[in-house]
């Protein structure tokens, strides 16, 4: 692969990212792991993860590390550009242009419907992944259910810091593992 295919792999999936990075680990899933074979879908969680424990935009975060992984500290400033230069020219084109047909119900109408497609993504990705980790192991992983749960629960009902969340997470399943071997 060379310097420009990963800059217009990254333009491409930074003008097809719809709803921040969230809304995007779907889309880079199925252009990194699924179409381009890039990364394995091992590599996909642990970029997801530091990326999402790492401050900064998730999106930004999983680029530039992508970028690096494939080739070195060039191609992570190409993949970071790539996926950023969309946002800025989508950004601007909004404010000088948009920015006073925002209210009209088209435009609402429109976002609407990002915003369900965006949620079946992000779903998407978090089937995808888990249907994977499941396989993977071999069946049914309890420590991965009850430690997603736990997660969940801390993240939707207390409103913790995720980067905490992943923290507590990895420490349980370390302890779990060194203390009680699974």
């Amino acid at each position: 692969m060379s310097y420009l295919e990963l800059f217009l792999v990254f333009l491409k999936i930074g003008f097809i990212m719809f709803g921040g990075g969230y809304g995007g680990i779907g889309i880079y899933y199925r252009i990194l792991v699924e179409e381009k074979k890039w990364i394995s879908e091992e590599e996909f969680l642990s970029i997801i993860g530091i990326a999402e424990s790492t401050p900064g935009p998730i999106a930004i975060n999983a680029a530039t590390w992508v970028g690096y992984e494939l080739k070195g500290l060039p191609g992570s400033l190409i993949a970071t550009f790539g996926v950023v230069l969309p946002s800025y020219i989508i950004i601007l084109g909004i404010v000088t242009v948009l920015r006073p047909f925002m209210d009209h119900y088209i435009a609402k109408a429109f976002f609407r419907g990002v915003n369900a497609a965006v949620l079946a993504i992000i779903l998407y990705a978090f089937l995808r992944l888990a249907s994977s980790m499941m396989l993977k192991t071999g069946g049914f992983d309890y420590i991965v259910f009850i430690v997603f749960i736990v997660a969940f629960a801390i993240l939707f009902g207390l409103k913790v810091n995720p980067v905490l969340v992943i923290i507590l997470s990895a420490a349980t399943s370390l302890v779990l593992k060194i203390l009680f071997n699974i």
